[in-house]
């Protein structure tokens, strides 16, 4: 059974080749795994045909050699010497057998186009490029250069990163103008406008454009392409999915010249059976994300795309995400802001800054927790409304509601609802309060001290006030319909507090022994003793804040 030898900083192992198609290359989902920065994700393969086992170069960055010799395929013979990176790797085959004539790679010679830098390698059906590569190659900015009146023409004559010698002048310029696509008014716009500038510059038949979905990453078709229709559904175009799966996983620009005769899609059978023969496919990308992907083929023609076709369109595609990141970027914020200003109505600025920066970490789900309860509600709102008109009491509610919400959001409370002319705050919930119960006998010293400043200033709009405090164990959490749901508590704790608030002691805070326990020491409390609760068989202790 042929063998691979791998010595690799001074350990030596001994690895079957088992399979018809045996990859080598750095990450771990290769058949070799060479740990080796030298050494491309997918390096190289070996690849079966008939008797034969044949080494191939995968378009790798350092190349791979066989008897120190740089190839792009070889047949491999007993005792060969394969080296990636720093890995010596010794292929040994003791089966006996007739000597062979050496394979040769099957080049259409009298259809092929310019093949640009594939002219010197025959052999080479594919070219994988890693974006990030493509990305240090074209570090530019044009916007500086432009604003001091230099045309494209006149840049393109100074060198560009170190590939400048072979890139054309139709690709710079196309790329520096690709940067204008941003300024389309929708993305759908971009897209088309995208597709069909591509048409016009790369040897295409078809085209797909994927957007990743949000929810799971699986490829969306947004825009399909055919040369010869336009823009069609894309449920007509039946593409690679091997080929997508490897550049949005991978993060690399693919051609495959010949996909029926590329050993890394033998297997794909959307290939075989839709008849691709060149295919060209990049992700969309921007920085370390990837949105999607662009996918081209051409159905009659092998080596239909170069690679200077694989660096513009690689390009394009991180144009094209930039502008996907920024809608993305826009509609992050557009709802961020919706939620502030909804949190804005029922929570102090401090703790919607911190809502909107934890998102769904805070942790809304319905839970047992630990919170204070504030009531307050206006004394005799119904004598009021028959002495100043509605109108006047609608008035007078609207601005005891500001002074309220303004003392519990000073102390970090949350206002859960407003009930006819009551007020129900809660400290606790759903950001974790450590001095809950202080937090809420503070914001009611507070209320008090406004309506009394408030009485003393409009006499003839005087009103007065009762408040209920009462700290325990509540379920807190999302509860409704699906049409219509609110943060809220519920439980004993929460009708304790609103029977307090209907105590006949106006002008004054009672609370229950849970939050006594938690503020005593702080202010001075007068002691009720124990009072029966409407709806509780057992009679509570009660207490009065001294202000």
């Amino acid at each position: 059974m042929p063998k691979l030898i791998v010595r690799q900083g001074g350990a030596v192992r001994e690895i079957d080749i088992i399979k018809d198609n045996f990859s080598i290359g750095r990450t771990p989902d290769n058949d070799l795994e060479v740990r080796d920065s030298l050494i491309s994700r997918r390096h190289s393969s070996i690849v079966r045909k008939g008797e034969d086992y044949i080494v191939y170069d995968l378009g790798s960055s350092n190349g791979t050699y066989v008897n120190r010799e740089k190839i792009e395929m070889k047949v491999l013979e007993d005792n060969d010497v394969i080296r990636v990176g720093d890995s010596e790797i010794t292929f040994t085959d003791d089966r006996p057998r007739p000597k062979t004539t050496i394979l040769k790679p099957i080049v259409e010679e009298a259809a092929q186009p310019d093949m640009g830098h594939i002219t010197d390698q025959a052999g080479n059906r594919y070219i994988v490029e890693h974006v990030d590569d493509v990305a240090r190659s074209y570090a530019f900015d044009i916007s500086e250069a432009l604003n001091k009146g230099i045309s494209l023409r006149e840049i393109r004559k100074e060198p560009v990163g170190e590939k400048a010698d072979k890139e054309s002048k139709m690709f710079f310029i196309l790329f520096q103008v690709g940067k204008a696509l941003s300024a389309a008014p929708t993305l759908d716009a971009m897209l088309q406008i995208s597709m069909k500038l591509i048409f016009e510059v790369l040897n295409a038949e078809r085209g797909v454009m994927f957007i990743a979905s949000a929810k799971d990453n699986t490829l969306v078709p947004q825009l399909a392409y055919h040369r010869g229709r336009g823009i069609v559904p894309g449920s007509e175009l039946h593409i690679s999915t091997t080929i997508t799966n490897q550049v949005v996983t991978e993060k690399v620009s693919i051609i495959t010249s010949d996909a029926m005769q590329d050993p890394r899609f033998m297997e794909g059978m959307s290939i075989v059976q839709f008849n691709i023969r060149s295919a060209l496919c990049v992700p969309l990308w921007e920085e370390q994300r990837v949105y999607g992907a662009i996918y081209l083929d051409n159905l009659a023609k092998t080596y239909a795309f170069t690679r200077d076709d694989l660096d513009l369109l690689t390009a394009i595609a991180n144009l094209i995400a930039s502008r996907i990141k920024q809608e993305d970027l826009r509609e992050k914020l557009r709802k961020e802001e919706l939620l502030r200003n909804n949190l804005a109505k029922y929570h102090s600025p401090d703790v919607v800054e911190m809502l909107v920066k934890h998102g769904s970490e805070v942790g809304l789900e319905v839970s047992e927790r630990e919170v204070t309860v504030l009531f307050v509600d206006v004394e005799s709102s119904t004598r009021l409304a028959e002495a100043m008109g509605a109108q006047n009491v609608a008035a007078l509610l609207n601005l005891f509601f500001e002074m309220a919400t303004s003392a519990i959001f000073e102390h970090k409370g949350s206002v859960n609802k407003f009930i006819g002319d009551s007020v129900m705050g809660i400290y606790n919930a759903p950001l974790e309060q450590p001095d809950h119960a202080l937090a809420a006998v503070k914001s009611a010293v507070k209320l008090l001290k406004e309506i009394d400043r408030h009485n003393r200033q409009f006499p003839d709009r005087r009103f007065n006030i009762r408040i209920g405090i009462n700290t325990g164990t509540v379920v807190a959490g999302n509860v409704g319909t699906h049409a219509r749901m609110e943060y809220t508590v519920l439980g004993d704790a929460v009708n304790v507090a609103a029977r307090f608030c209907k105590f006949p002691q106006i002008n004054r805070i009672i609370v229950g022994p849970g939050t006594y326990e938690h503020i005593k020491g702080f202010f001075q409390v007068k002691d009720l003793g124990d009072t029966v609760i409407k709806g509780r068989e057992k009679a509570m202790h009660a207490y009065e804040i001294v202000t």
